[in-house]
C-alpha cells in the first residue's frame, strides 16, 4: 500500500554574515558606547517577545528538519535505504548524528516529515459545540481541517513529493514505517474527536470518521501523483474534494 506523503520544507528568516549583500558589508560597523546605546534602544523600542523567540526556534527546526529529509532523499534515491547511515544523512544535511535524532527516530523517518502537519493540525482541531449536529459537524471540521491542510503545501513541495513516493514504490521498510504512521494519525484524530465533547459522538462514529478521513487524505495523493507522473494533475485541493464527493455519492 502507498501512502501519500507531503513533503515539509519551511524557510528560516535568519541570515549568515557571509550572505551579506556588498552594499550591506560596506556599511561601517557601530563600534564602543554608541553600539551599545544603539542596541539599548532597539531593545526599548522593539523588546523581544516570548512569542518571537518561539517564532524563530521553530523556523530553525523547521530548517533543519527540512535540511535533514532532502539529504535523506538524495541519499537514498543515489544508493537505496539499506545502504544509507544515520552518519551520512547528518554528514550530508552538515549536522551531527545527535541533532538528527532530536528531530528524527530513524533514517527512514527522515523520508516522511510531511506527515507532522497534518499532526498538528489533528492537535489543533476545533470541534463544533455540542449544542450543533453532533457527528456530521464533527466530520465535516474534519474535512475542512484536511481541505487547509493540503492548500497549505508550497507549490515546489509538491513535486518534491513525487520523488519521496518513488522511495515509496521501491522501498519496503520506508512504506511500512508510511502506513504505521498513517494508523498513528487515525489514532491521534480519534482520540481528539472523543476529548471534543461532542455531543453523540461515541467511538464507533469517532473511528469512522478518522479512518475515513486518512482513507480520503491517503486516495487523493496517491491518484494526484500518479496524474502528476502524466503531466496532468489538478490542484491537489480540487482532487481532495472530488473524492469526498465521489464517497457521498456512494453512501447516500
Amino acid at each position: 500500500m502507498r501512502q501519500g506523503v507531503l513533503g515539509f520544507v519551511s524557510y528560516c528568516a535568519t541570515m549568515a554574515l557571509s550572505d551579506m549583500s556588498e552594499d550591506e558589508a560596506s556599511v561601517p560597523k557601530i563600534t564602543g558606547e554608541r553600539e551599545a546605546r544603539t542596541r539599548g534602544e532597539m531593545a526599548q523600542e522593539h523588546p523581544p517577545t516570548a512569542a518571537d523567540d518561539g517564532d524563530l526556534r521553530a523556523r530553525r527546526k523547521a530548517r533543519t528538519q527540512a535540511m535533514i529529509h532532502e539529504a535523506a532523499v538524495e541519499l537514498f534515491e543515489a544508493q537505496g535505504v539499506k545502504a544509507t547511515t544515520v552518519e551520512e544523512i547528518a554528514a550530508r544535511a552538515g549536522v551531527s548524528a545527535r541533532t538528527f535524532f532530536r528531530h528524527f527516530a530513524s533514517k527512514e523517518q527522515a523520508a516522511l516529515p510531511g506527515q507532522h502537519r497534518l499532526r498538528r493540525a489533528i492537535d489543533a482541531l476545533e470541534l463544533p459545540d455540542e449544542a450543533e449536529l453532533g457527528p456530521a459537524a464533527a466530520l465535516r471540521a474534519v474535512e475542512e481541517m484536511v481541505v487547509a491542510v493540503i492548500a497549505a503545501e508550497p507549490q515546489e513541495d509538491l513535486w518534491a513529493n513525487q520523488r519521496v513516493r518513488r522511495i515509496l514504490a521501491e522501498e519496503p521498510d520506508v512504506r511500512g514505517l508510511a502506513t504505521a504512521q498513517e494508523q498513528e494519525l487515525v489514532v491521534r484524530l480519534r482520540d481528539r474527536l472523543l476529548r471534543g465533547g461532542v455531543d453523540g459522538l461515541d467511538l464507533m462514529s469517532a473511528r469512522l470518521i478518522a479512518e475515513t478521513a486518512m482513507l480520503l487524505w491517503r486516495s487523493c495523493w496517491d491518484h494526484w501523483a500518479e496524474l502528476a507522473d502524466a503531466g496532468a494533475a489538478p490542484e491537489p485541493v480540487e482532487m481532495y474534494r472530488q473524492y469526498r464527493e465521489q464517497l457521498r455519492r456512494l453512501l447516500a
